[in-house]
C-alpha cells in the first residue's frame, strides 16, 4: 500500500515537472513572441497612418504646386542671385516717379555678408533735421500726419533665414526732394518694391530755396543670394 502511494506520488511530481518544463520551455516562449509580434504589428500600422497622412500632405502641396512656383520666382526677383544695380536703379525711378519725388543721388557701396551686415548696421532711427531747418522743413499739419508713417517707413523688412555664406548684403545711400509726406510715401514704397530693401537710418533737411519741400536722406540694405537655385 505504501508502495503504491509512493508510486502515486511520484507519479504527480513527475508530470508536475513536465508540465512545469512544458510551459518554461515551449508556451510561455511562444506567448512572448506573439506579444513582441502584436506590439510590433501595432508600430507599423501607425507608421503606416504616418506615411499616409505625409503622402495625402504631399498631393495636396502638389496640387498647388503653380502657385508655389509663381511665389518662388517673386522671391528670385526679391532677392537675385547679382546684385542688378541698372535694374535697381530704375525701380527707385519708377517709386520716385509714383510718389512724386526727385531722385538725386545714389550711392553703393562694397558687398558684405549678411552677417557682417547685420552686426554693423545701426537700429532704425529717424535723423534729426537740421538746426533751425524743422519749422520751414515739416509744417505742422504734415508732421502729425507723418509722424506714423515715418515710424511704420523707418521698420526693416526681415529677410528670409539663409546659410550665411549664401546670402550678400550692399550698403545704399539715397537722397530724394520732395514734400515731407512725399519722401516719407517714397521710403514705404522703397520697402514695398519688387527689390528687398531694408531702411536702417533716414533724416530730412529743409530745402533753401524751395519752402515747404524737404531733402530726405535713407541708408538701406539690399541683398543677393548666391546660388539661389540650389
Amino acid at each position: 500500500m505504501n508502495v503504491n502511494r509512493l508510486w502515486v506520488l511520484g507519479a504527480v511530481l513527475l508530470m508536475s515537472v513536465v508540465a512545469l518544463m512544458g510551459w518554461s520551455l515551449g508556451i510561455s516562449p511562444k506567448l512572448g513572441e506573439s506579444r513582441d509580434a502584436a506590439a510590433e504589428r501595432v508600430a507599423v500600422e501607425a507608421q503606416n497612418t504616418s506615411y499616409e497622412l505625409q503622402l495625402a500632405t504631399l498631393k495636396q502641396q502638389f496640387e498647388s504646386i503653380d502657385g508655389l512656383q509663381v511665389d518662388l520666382a517673386d522671391l528670385r526677383e526679391s532677392v537675385p542671385q547679382g546684385a542688378n544695380i541698372p535694374q535697381f536703379v530704375g525701380q527707385l525711378d519708377s517709386i520716385a516717379l509714383q510718389n512724386t519725388v526727385k531722385l538725386t543721388t545714389i550711392t553703393v557701396s562694397d558687398a558684405q555678408s549678411y552677417a557682417a551686415a547685420l552686426a554693423t548696421t545701426a537700429a532704425p532711427e529717424a535723423a534729426p533735421p537740421a538746426e533751425g531747418a524743422a519749422a520751414a522743413a515739416v509744417p505742422a499739419e504734415d508732421a502729425a500726419a507723418g509722424a506714423t508713417a515715418a515710424a511704420d517707413a523707418a521698420v526693416p523688412v526681415a529677410p528670409v533665414v539663409t546659410p550665411a555664406d549664401n546670402l550678400i548684403a550692399i550698403p545704399i545711400s539715397l537722397s530724394v526732394e520732395g514734400g515731407y509726406q512725399n519722401v516719407l510715401d517714397f521710403i514705404s514704397g522703397l520697402q514695398q518694391g519688387e527689390r528687398l530693401v531694408t531702411v536702417s537710418a533716414f533724416g530730412t533737411t529743409a530745402t533753401a530755396d524751395a519752402p515747404g519741400m524737404v531733402t530726405g536722406t535713407i541708408t538701406a540694405l539690399i541683398y543677393v543670394l548666391l546660388n539661389g537655385a540650389a
